[in-house]
């Protein structure tokens, strides 16, 4: 290659260098909060899903105790109660309700808590079942 062909060749590429420069750190400045609100996202949803399967499985703890023959409505969503209790503090101002005659039905409310102050997503799970009872041929 010719002097001045390797000379203009060398200041091409030293002034591309050039405008290049901070070209990554304006990537990285808009890129990051995008993965970061991503990131925060799938937290969210796993926390609610969570949340959810565990309201689910407290009602269906309660209605399992409150579809046994001569047990009352009480003893149900006490169990529910118990089972929120123990599964830790996923949901947030809980409240189990239930009612009972020829079927069993108690659901569960409440809120998922989240790491973002003032963000609530509501959670409302029920089970039911048809009560035990003795039948006659």
């Amino acid at each position: 290659m010719r002097p001045a062909l390797r000379r203009w060749s060398r200041s091409l590429a030293s002034a591309a260098r050039e405008r290049d420069r901070g070209a990554l750190s304006l990537e990285l400045m808009i890129v990051f909060p995008a993965v970061l609100l991503l990131i925060l996202f799938a937290v969210h949803v796993g926390l609610w899903w969570h949340a959810r399967n565990v309201a689910l499985a407290a009602a269906q703890q309660g209605v399992e105790r409150a579809r046994v023959r001569g047990a009352s409505i009480g003893t149900g969503t006490s169990e529910a109660r118990s089972f929120l209790e123990r599964a830790g503090g996923s949901i947030s101002g809980a409240h189990v309700s239930g009612s009972r005659g020829q079927t069993v039905r108690i659901e569960v409310t409440g809120h998922v808590a989240t790491v973002v102050p003032g963000l609530t997503l509501p959670i409302s799970q029920h089970a039911e079942a048809a009560t035990e009872r003795i039948t006659t041929p």
